[in-house]
């Protein structure tokens, strides 16, 4: 990088879409192209640690990041994050985004990238521009679309749509069925566009 080009701010991504639309794929490319240290952090992993926590304190055997452990008790994970947000529903974005800013990447420094691959309520968004963007973290948005690809339930649909009435992403994208390569090389060229 040129000695004229000042250094891009750490970065938040946060991707929304439907279940299936290809978030986690066009989340990997985004960190196998980032040039600075970089790591995949959703809203969800709280609940998932909660929940690992849970079991191993009554000595119950599971993983709740283990994805066929997660859909084969999805229904508690689903009751334990709806009892949390019932509480406080800003519960898991404030985790993240104060989390966000202290999360070791891989290479054993603190990530300047971080990816979120589960946005699903316009709150995360606002919480985490509120939390980032006083630190000098600049938070960007993506929308995934795949044809064919329809929600997985009322919610999810409600919960997306909302979003995209309120919110203008930064990028957006409609990706052909079984577009595995495509979506990569879109991560790609998000890392390299935004100096991730």
């Amino acid at each position: 990088m040129s000695a004229d080009v000042p250094p891009s701010p750490p970065t938040l991504v946060l991707i929304a879409g439907f279940a299936r639309a290809g978030k986690d794929t066009l989340a990997s490319g985004i960190l196998e192209w980032s040039r600075r240290p970089a790591v995949k952090l959703n809203f969800a992993d709280a609940l998932k640690e909660a929940a690992n926590e849970f079991m191993q304190y009554l000595h119950l055997e599971g993983d709740f990041f283990n994805d066929d452990f997660k859909v084969k008790n999805r229904d508690f994970l689903v009751s334990a994050g709806t009892f949390a947000r019932s509480i406080n529903r800003d519960v898991f974005a404030y985790h993240l985004a104060n989390f966000a800013p202290c999360t070791e990447a891989p290479c054993g420094e603190v990530a300047q990238t971080v990816v979120c691959s589960d946005l699903r309520y316009l709150n995360e968004i606002e919480v985490c521009q509120e939390v980032l963007t006083p630190l000098g973290w600049r938070v960007r948005t993506v929308y995934v679309a795949t044809a064919g690809v329809h929600h997985a339930n009322d919610e999810e649909f409600y919960s997306i749509l909302n979003i995209r009435s309120h919110h203008r992403f930064d990028q957006e994208y409609i990706f052909k069925p079984e577009a595995r390569q495509d979506i990569l090389r879109e991560g790609k060229s998000l890392a390299l566009s935004w100096r991730l």
